[in-house]
């Protein structure tokens, strides 16, 4: 993780952010991908908890905190919602 990075399950609610890296097992790695959580991809935190609530590619999505622990995310400084599903 770098300095400017901080794991997904750290970022308050309403945070914006894009996922700088995922480091979990590949099976992990392949059902966040096909959820849209995937490095690059701008995400924002609903809910934190077990499982924490993401908003990406206008939906929500839950993260189990064990696997929000290991996706590191830059935190943006854009408002939000930017994400909204409609």
């Amino acid at each position: 993780m770098s300095k400017s990075s901080i794991p997904l399950a750290s970022a308050r609610p309403d945070q914006v952010a894009v996922v700088a890296s995922v480091d979990v097992p590949a099976d992990d790695a392949a059902r966040l991908m096909a959820l849209g959580v995937c490095a690059g991809r701008k995400v924002q935190v609903v809910k934190q908890g077990d499982p924490l609530i993401v908003r990406v590619v206008g939906t929500r999505v839950g993260v189990s905190a064990r696997l929000a622990e290991l996706v590191a995310v830059r935190p943006l400084n854009e408002p939000a919602p930017i994400l909204s599903a409609g």
